[in-house]
C-alpha cells in the first residue's frame, strides 16, 4: 500500500480580517458576531464586555481591527482606544456609541481611532465604515 501525505490546502487567496468587539451589552456582541459570520472576508477573533477583559485578551491575541464602546462598566472607550494605540498603533480603531454626544467623533479621533459610527447606522454603512479603515481611511461623520 502506497501513503501519501495529503496534500496541503492552499491559502486562501486574500488573509480574512479579524476582527475583536468590546461592548458591554450582549445584544450588540452578538449582532457583530452575525455580521462577521455572514462577511466571507471577515472572522470574529473575540468579544469582550469590559476593559479588563479588552486589555486581558488583546495581551495574548492581537486583532486586524478593533471595535471599541464608548461607555463601559470599567471607563471608556476613548481612554482605552488611546492606551492601546500607545502600544500598538496600527491596529485600526472604530469607536461606535449609541449616545447622540456631538463631541464623540472628535474625541474618537483625539484618542487615534480612526473612526466612529451610531450604533442606529446601518449594517451596510457599519460594513463600509469598517472597510473603509481597513483600506487606511478614516470614518467620520460630517459636521
Amino acid at each position: 500500500m502506497n501513503l501519501t501525505a495529503p496534500s496541503p490546502t492552499p491559502p486562501p487567496t486574500h488573509a480574512r480580517l479579524r476582527l475583536a468587539v468590546v461592548d458591554d451589552h450582549a445584544i450588540i456582541r452578538g449582532v457583530f458576531v452575525t455580521l462577521v459570520e455572514d462577511a466571507p472576508d471577515m472572522i470574529m477573533a473575540w468579544t469582550a464586555s469590559s476593559l479588563a477583559e479588552a486589555s486581558d485578551k488583546l495581551r495574548w491575541d492581537v486583532p486586524d481591527f478593533l471595535v471599541m464602546d464608548v461607555g463601559l462598566p470599567d471607563g471608556n472607550g476613548f481612554d482605552f482606544a488611546a492606551e492601546v494605540l500607545s502600544r500598538l498603533p496600527h491596529l485600526p480603531i472604530l469607536i461606535v456609541s449609541a449616545d447622540e454626544d456631538h463631541s464623540y467623533p472628535g474625541r474618537a479621533a483625539a484618542a487615534g481611532a480612526r473612526g466612529f459610527i451610531a450604533k442606529e447606522a446601518s449594517l451596510e454603512l457599519l460594513v463600509e465604515a469598517v472597510n473603509t479603515i481597513q483600506q487606511g481611511g478614516q470614518w467620520f461623520p460630517a459636521g
